[in-house]
């Protein structure tokens, strides 16, 4: 099955290198070689190699292995699936370019079941896939998500780069609620860390900072603190849009990913 839609690279390097960086300089020698840099999401290499470091994780030797042609198979036909799923719903303005790359996920990320993903750009997202845990429910998990946020960069490319935590919020929202209604499947973890009361009575108490395009406010919110519990912003943002569609059932997805998060937020303040 192929789709006009996407185009999918796979970057899992055939030897087992001594170290992480090693492994990145495989990859990056291997997509250069293939000329796909360019299609990464980044500005220059050296950035790229800076993002892999960091989101490859905790690299093990002895556990890394090289995907087999099977799994490539199956994996590719896994997200072709689940993105012809979101194009019935959510036409895609550009097509996409999927990289994949060998992920290392320590003992408090295996909530997310051997796969994640990350929207670089607003044609380009990064799967990363651990080769012995991953399941295919959580390919198109990542991948529905990912392709939402795809979609919200190209529509507010003035606001790339440029995100306050309303947009964060308000994108992570959309994003999970996409996913959900495109699969079918129950809520994650991190959308439910808070059930939709607590989630609004955070919301209000957090106005005066949706403007803030602090990092560490972000962060914290985000993934917590002493302060905030673990995923409270997936969770505001979660309950936030799914609240939205409920009074907004007429609008389409193009529609609604066409939206500002103000006037999103806006809408359901009203109806509150």
């Amino acid at each position: 099955m192929k789709s006009n839609l996407i185009k999918i690279y796979f970057y899992f390097p055939k030897t087992k290198p001594k170290d992480k960086q090693k492994l990145v300089d495989l990859i990056i020698e291997m997509m250069c070689k293939n000329s796909t840099i360019k299609y990464a999401g980044y500005s220059n290499v050296n950035i790229l190699r800076k993002d892999l470091l960091h989101r490859i994780g905790h690299y093990n030797r002895s556990k890394y292995r090289s995907l087999s042609g099977k799994e490539k198979q199956s994996i590719n036909k896994i997200i072709q699936t689940t993105i012809n799923k979101c194009n019935k719903i959510l036409p895609l303005p550009t097509k996409n370019f999927i990289f994949i790359f060998p992920w290392f996920p320590s003992k408090k990320e295996k909530v997310f079941n051997g796969s994640f993903g990350f929207a670089s750009y607003s044609c380009v997202l990064h799967l990363f896939i651990a080769p012995d845990i991953f399941t295919k429910e959580a390919i198109a998990n990542s991948v529905a998500h990912e392709i939402n946020h795809t979609v919200s960069f190209y529509y507010h490319f003035d606001r790339y780069g440029k995100w306050s935590l309303l947009d964060h919020i308000v994108n992570e929202g959309l994003a999970e609620n996409f996913r959900e209604d495109i699969l079918k499947t129950k809520p994650p973890p991190w959308a439910i860390a808070l059930s939709q009361q607590k989630a609004f009575e955070i919301l209000k108490k957090i106005y005066p900072k949706l403007n803030s395009k602090n990092s560490k406010i972000r962060e914290a919110i985000f993934f917590g603190n002493n302060k905030y519990q673990r995923w409270t912003g997936y969770s505001i943002g979660y309950w936030l849009v799914k609240k939205f569609r409920k009074i907004n059932q007429e609008l389409s997805w193009k529609k609604i990913m066409k939206m500002k998060p103000e006037d999103i937020l806006k809408s359901v303040k009203n109806m509150a």
